[in-house]
Parts: structure tokens; sequence; C-alpha cells
């Protein structure tokens, strides 16, 4: 019999640093869910003032306090409970106060290995920004413009995909269909997810089930896992290179995120991912990470993420230029602006404006947040997917209010 799969990447998820920083670490294994449930309570105020603050336009930097545990652990419990989650690790900084990184309960339950700070997850769609990264990196090098239509470069697609631009798969905006959602309707699709193979030929699988486009390029936001795909075939074609290989000399490597690489089995410290079933969570299904080729298939822990944030923010990943770029609301052809940029959701979560990407694997649920106003990153990574991962929002959320003391 033929194991049915889950795939939810990115969208399914919502409804709709500096490489020297220092580091404050701690794992812990929570208590057993009614435990946690009998002690939650609003959490403590920081007793230095908040991890971030800020007064007008000058950006106050503070210390960790001592009582960070005290101020973070209920509102991890409390999250931990509502998305039923096996493990989970996060991390925060502020502008260029030390990174704190926590990890809670299992990354292994059936080998007994906690979730630390150096666990590795699957970080599903946050894959996205880094996608984006290289393509500006590229422009950067005047090796394409973000105008150019993608039949400049892969000339086999569809006739009515090649107007599509760069521009507009970064922003979601071509009107190209999401390929994965049959997927997950039609499990059975012919194609052989099992093995490793290149953007292209995911590609070309998808234009086999649906060449048709959506809307015409341009005339509305829809989120497509697709767009990505393609991306990462434009990739694989300007730097002759596997995409895997393109990323980690471009991006990873460089900056020095030592725990962020392709997914693969064989990455130190990967957690199992977990499933919630009717009698529990249950190991989810191991699925190549070239299945998701640019769309997802990253694999990061959760101080690495914060540090990919500060390089981003910093202009050390990508010319500040092109970051604004990046973090700027795409147009429509009708002027209409959209709340995603390239590879980057833009809007508030709580009070607060964000820059941000969510992401969900088959087993995994993940989370990356900026907040320009606070100068705040924060990371939230989890190897469980269950009916309530959109409960992951709420709370990066409060990790969000407990650091800016709201």
């Amino acid at each position: 019999m033929r194991r049915v799969l889950v795939f939810t990447i990115g969208l399914g998820l919502l409804a709709s640093g500096c490489g020297n920083a220092s580091v404050t670490t701690s794992t812990s294994a929570p208590a057993p869910s009614s435990t946690r449930a009998a002690t939650t309570q609003a959490a403590p105020t920081l007793a230095g003032g908040p991890l971030c603050e800020r007064t007008g336009s000058t950006l106050t930097e503070l210390p960790l306090p001592e009582d960070l545990e005290a101020v973070f652990d209920p509102v991890v419990a409390d999250g931990m409970d509502a998305v039923e989650a096996v493990g989970l690790t996060f991390a925060v900084q502020c502008a260029e106060s030390p990174l704190y990184v926590k990890g809670y309960g299992s990354a292994d339950l059936a080998s007994g290995v906690p979730a630390t700070e150096d666990t590795v997850y699957e970080i599903g769609s946050v894959s996205k920004q880094f996608v984006a990264a290289e393509i500006m990196k590229l422009a950067q090098k005047d090796r394409l413009s973000l105008d150019d239509p993608i039949g400049d470069y892969l000339s086999w697609l569809p006739a009515d995909w090649q107007p599509v631009t760069l521009q507009q798969l970064l922003s979601h905006t071509g009107g190209i269909p999401d390929h994965f959602a049959i997927f997950r309707e039609d499990p059975d699709t012919p194609f052989d997810w099992t093995r490793d193979h290149a953007a292209a030929e995911l590609v070309e699988a998808f234009v086999a089930l649906d060449d048709r486009l959506v809307d015409s390029p341009g005339a509305a936001f829809f989120y497509s896992n697709t767009d990505y795909a393609i991306l990462a075939s434009v990739i694989e074609q300007l730097t002759a290179q596997p995409f895997a290989t393109a990323m980690n000399d471009a991006l990873f490597a460089p900056l020095g995120l030592e725990r962020t690489a392709f997914c693969m089995p064989t990455l130190p410290d990967l957690a199992v991912g977990y499933n919630i079933g009717p009698d529990g969570p249950i190991p989810g299904p191991e699925i190549p990470a070239s299945f998701y080729s640019g769309a997802a298939g990253i694999c990061s822990s959760a101080a690495d993420l914060v540090r990919w944030e500060r390089h981003l923010v910093e202009g050390t990943a990508v010319s500040p230029e092109a970051f604004q770029a990046m973090s700027s609301p795409a147009a429509l052809n009708d002027g209409t602006a959209v709340p995603y940029g390239l590879g980057l959701h833009l809007d508030e979560l709580g009070s607060s404006r964000s820059i941000f990407h969510e992401g969900g694997t088959a087993s995994f649920s993940s989370w990356l947040a900026y907040y320009p106003d606070h100068d705040l990153t924060v990371s939230v990574l989890s190897n469980t997917l269950g009916p309530n991962a959109a409960g992951i929002r709420d709370l990066v959320v409060g990790l969000t209010d407990a650091a800016v003391g709201q």
C-alpha cells in the first residue's frame, strides 16, 4: 500500500546574527502537560527591563537579565500545549544583545534525545527567503534582472508561463498554480518523490500535471510553492550546480551558518518529525528534500535562523538595497500592494510590525519573524505537525510580547 503524504508547505500554517554574538543557552524537558497546565500563569516581567525597548528613534540595548527563563518558560509551556509539540527550540535576539536560545521537550522520543539549542529542524517555507536572497545576489552580479521573463532561462516551460518575471515568482504574483496542492489532494500522482532529483525535473513533472495559469501574470497574489521550485531551477541553470550546492556555496558557508543545510537524514542533531494521531505522536513520513526544491527543503537550528536574520538586516547576506526590496510590499499591475515582498510576509504580529515567514513540512513547523520597530528577531522551530500547528503564531507573539515588555 502506498503511504499517503501530507504536504503542508508555508501558507498552510497560516489561517490564510551576528556570527560572533554571544549566546545564552539552556535546555529543558517540560513537565507533563497536566502539570504544565496547572502551573501556567502570566509571565513575570524582566527585572532589568524589557529585552529591548525603543524611546523615540533611539534603540536602547539592554543586557540579558538573569530571569529570562522565568519570563519565557510559561509562554513556551502554553504554546507547546496548544500545538501539541513533541519538541521545540526557540531563539530571540534584540539588536546586538546576546542571543538567547533554549530547547524543550524531545527531539527523538524513541531514543530519549531532548530538544536542545543545537537541534536541527526542517524549516519548510522559511526556506523561501534563502532562495530569494540567492536570486538577489545573482542580480547584484548582473547574472539576471528581476524583470527578466522566466522563459529567458527555462525555454521549455509552457508558452503561457514564459512571460512571468522573476520578480513575480518571488512575490507570488505570476499566476502559476501551486502543484504541491495537487499532490496533497492526490498522493498517487505519478511522480517518484522517493528519489533525489534536480529542481527542473520536479518542475517538468508539475507542468505535466497542470500547465495552466490561475490568473494572468501580475493580476493577483496567489501563493504558489511552484514559484520557488522554478526559481531553484533558474539558480541551477545559472550556477551550473545542484541547487543544494549552490545555496551552500553562496550563503550557508560564507555566512557561517554551520547548522543550516539542505535536509538529509544524516545531518547532525536532526530531530525526528512527528504527526499527531488519535493516540498521540507518531513519526512522520521521510520525504527527500529535493522534492520540496526551492519551496522548502532547508534544515536549520533556531539560533542559525536568528543569525541569518541579522545578516539580512545588517547587509552582509545581500546588499541593504536588496533587503529593502525583499521586505517591501510587491505591487500588482494595477498598483495594488500585496502583503508579501520577495520571499517574506509583511504584516503585524500581535501589536508589532513584522517581516516574517512561517513553514511546515510533513512533520515540522517553523516560524522566523523580525520586528523592525524593536530590531528584534524571534525564531521558533518544532518537530511536530498537528491539527493545531497554526498556534505557533500565537507562541511567536507571546515570546515577542515578553521580550519587548508588552
